[in-house]
C-alpha cells in the first residue's frame, strides 16, 4: 500500500538539506504511533525505542546481519505524532556516512564489552543495536560483561563472519572504537543514516518500535554490605 505521507526522493531531500530550504523542513514525513525517546540519560545507557529504530533502519537500507550505533549521535526524539523533516534531521543530527564492516562473532564480543564499559554511567559510546542480542552482567568485572550474543536464535559463532553495518564516526574508530577503525570495511553506503532514518519513515509509518530486550541485562544478586551483615 502507497504511503499517504509525502515521499521525497533522494535528490529532493539532498536539494534541501544542501540548500536549507526553510519552509520544507516542515514536511510532514511520517508518523509515530509511540513517542520516541530520544533523551539523552537514556540512549547512552540502555536500549530504547528509538535506538532500535535507528539501528532497523540502517540494517533494512544495508541489508547486513547486524547494525550498530552510538547512543550519543541521537541527539533528540519525538512525541507520538506527526513526524517532520526537520525533527528527523535533528534526531540524526550528525548525518554520518554509513559504513558496512566484516567482523567475526569473537570481534563483536570485543565491541560490546567496549561499548558497555562504562554500564551505568551516562557514555555516548552505549550501543544501540539491531539484528542480534546481547546479554550484560553488571557484576562481572570490566571486560568480561558480555555474557552472551544471540543471532538468529543461536550463539553467536566466534570463528564466523557476519556484516555490520554502523556510521562512519564509529568505524573510523570514534567514541574510542579502536576494533572498528581495524575492521575490513566491504563497502559504503549511498545513503547517510540520517536519509536511511527518513526514508524508513517514509516507507514504514505509522511506526510503533519497542524495547524488546535486545540489550538484557541480569540482575544483580550481590548483596549490599548491610545485607552481608544482616546475614551473618
Amino acid at each position: 500500500m502507497k504511503s499517504k505521507f509525502c515521499v521525497l526522493s533522494l535528490g529532493l531531500l539532498l536539494c534541501i538539506l544542501s540548500a536549507s530550504q526553510a519552509p520544507a523542513l516542515d514536511t510532514v514525513i511520517g508518523k509515530t504511533g509511540i513517542a520516541l525517546n530520544g533523551e539523552r540519560e537514556h540512549v547512552r545507557t540502555q536500549e530504547t525505542n528509538l535506538g532500535n529504530l535507528v539501528c532497523d533502519a540502517i540494517r533494512y537500507f544495508t541489508g547486513a546481519d547486524m547494525a550498530l550505533y552510538n547512543g550519543g549521535g541521537i541527539r533528540s526524539g519525538a512525541r507520538t505524532g506527526e513526524i517532520t523533516l526537520e525533527q528527523a534531521m535533528e534526531i540524526l543530527a550528525f548525518d554520518n556516512e554509513v559504513v558496512i564492516l566484516e567482523v567475526s562473532g569473537s570481534d563483536m564480543f570485543e565491541i560490546l564489552e567496549y561499548g558497555v564499559g562504562n554500564y551505568g554511567e551516562v557514555d555516548g559510546r552505549f550501543p544501540q543495536v539491531s539484528g542480534f542480542r546481547f546479554y550484560i552482567d553488571p557484576a562481572a568485572p570490566v571486560g568480561e560483561r558480555v555474557t552472551d550474543i544471540i543471532f538468529c536464535g543461536l550463539p553467536i559463532d566466534p570463528e564466523m563472519t557476519y556484516s555490520l553495518a554502523t556510521n562512519g564516526f564509529l568505524a573510523s574508530g570514534g567514541d574510542g572504537y579502536s576494533m572498528l577503525k581495524d575492521a575490513v570495511q566491504a563497502k559504503k553506503a549511498d545513503m547517510t543514516d540520517q536519509l536511511m532514518f527518513i526514508r524508513y519513515l517514509q516507507e514504514f509509518s505509522p511506526v510503533f518500535p519497542m524495547v524488546e530486550g535486545r540489550i538484557a541485562v541480569k540482575p544483580d544478586n550481590r548483596c549490599s554490605p548491610h545485607e552481608q551483615e544482616s546475614n551473618r
